[in-house]
């Protein structure tokens, strides 16, 4: 049968239908029980990072088919005990290439540590046949990234970046209203922002143990490492990375050509990392993605964090995550509910309209943030056990990686840089 002109076929929709066709036959050739048409049954898992959100992963893993945590892999005693009450018969380790040796039946790692450590944690599991939800953002370099994608590919793995955007109908809600039907004309700028009145530090526990062989010099190297810029970028990448992505994403994965950015220190407590930053990015098509970060306060436009996308017809604002307004040329207030996008499937995972509205309705349970969280497992689960292609891969993860450590640079040294050729996958 002779198929469509390839004029009919947009740029974005080739590159998704591509990518998804490489990854599954990729995932497919390597499982013997989706070879012969049979998923597995079970999903046997580690912990690799027992910190507040790798508990937050595991536990919403755990409300998915056949999802068992039986390995834990961390050297703080304290998150060792909030880990257990998970899964009290969980083994423990405090080395994750001894428990990828000793743990024969894991078929998946959620790895949730410092991210210096990201790539090397989650190739190690790779490389002995293990699946890897990996926690934004997905590596501290972009080398270190396409370190991950060879080995998922070299493997034949799922490989799950926790950008839970892309898990999130709302955002594809957006997509369709700002790409598909084009309601606020041509996208001018798009403001991000994630502003809080906090410090990013938490309480020292009462620990005598020595973690320097781990890398950790002092105890609150451990515990605030996001202080410190040899185990993180700061702001840009433990946040910038899921609203540069949603950024990208919403003008039909567009990159990038060059940042200028700046940030500063209040907080005098000896951190390392900016407290305070901004980062202005110029795309393709000349429009203008900035985005910024305040510890000191929360009252940006009113609200404390969310995407507003400026058009050339209207504005679309995407507040927490949770709902979405229309402003129209005589500024306008509409509410646009979720209902609006009607049933829609994920990675293969569908989400009923009712259950959405019923998502949406409930913000006290953090609305459909927490829906997509709790979505994005379900999405790794399926993958896990049907050898498809995850909403968010490696190679999103990587051009999250691209936008943000390229935007730290500028940020630090406050100078503009230029993204080069092969910057981006």
């Amino acid at each position: 049968m002779k198929g469509p002109p390839v004029s009919t076929i947009d740029r974005r929709n080739f590159l998704q239908a591509a990518a998804a066709a490489g990854a599954a036959g990729a995932l497919t050739s390597a499982n013997a029980a989706t070879q012969s048409g049979a998923a597995s049954e079970k999903l046997h898992f580690a912990l690799v990072g027992a910190g507040g959100q790798g508990c937050w992963d595991a536990g919403w893993l755990l409300k998915t088919p056949g999802a068992k945590l039986t390995a834990i892999c961390e050297i703080n005693p304290t998150r060792v005990a909030a880990a257990k009450q998970l899964a009290p018969d969980a083994r423990v380790y405090d080395d994750w290439n001894e428990m990828l040796a000793q743990e024969g039946d894991l078929q998946a790692v959620l790895v949730a540590l410092p991210e210096h450590t990201h790539a090397e944690a989650s190739i190690a599991a790779m490389n002995a046949g293990v699946d890897v939800f990996c926690e934004k953002p997905m590596a501290f370099s972009t080398e270190q990234a396409r370190g991950m994608i060879a080995a998922r590919d070299k493997n034949n793995c799922v490989l799950q970046i926790g950008q839970q955007r892309r898990s999130n109908p709302l955002y594809y809600l957006a997509e369709r209203l700002v790409r598909d039907e084009g309601l606020i004309g041509e996208v001018l700028r798009i403001d991000a922002f994630w502003d809080r009145w906090a410090d990013w530090t938490r309480p020292l526990p009462e620990l005598e143990q020595d973690f320097s062989r781990w890398g950790f010099p002092t105890l609150n190297h451990l515990i605030n490492w996001r202080l410190y810029r040899q185990y993180g970028h700061g702001l840009i990448t433990e946040n910038g990375t899921h609203q540069l992505d949603a950024s990208s994403w919403l003008l039909g994965e567009m990159k990038a050509k060059r940042v200028a950015g700046m940030g500063a220190i209040r907080y005098d407590d000896q951190r390392e990392t900016h407290d305070i930053c901004t980062a202005e990015y110029l795309f393709e098509n000349d429009t203008i993605v900035r985005f910024s970060q305040d510890f000191h306060q929360g009252l940006n436009y009113g609200w404390s964090y969310g995407e507003l996308l400026l058009g050339s017809e209207a504005a679309l604002r995407i507040t927490a995550e949770q709902e979405m307004f229309l402003y129209d040329r005589n500024r306008k207030e509409t509410r646009i509910p979720i209902e609006r996008l009607g049933d829609i499937e994920i990675a293969g995972v569908e989400s009923p309209t009712a259950d959405l509205q019923a998502a949406e309705a409930d913000r006290s349970g953090g609305g459909l943030r927490t829906y997509s969280y709790a979505h994005e497992m379900r999405i790794f689960n399926h993958c896990v056990r049907h050898r498809t292609q995850p909403s968010c891969t490696g190679e999103i993860g990587h051009n999250a990686i691209a936008f943000t450590v390229t935007g730290a640079t500028a940020q630090y040294d406050g100078v503009v840089c230029e993204f080069e050729n092969g910057a981006f996958v």
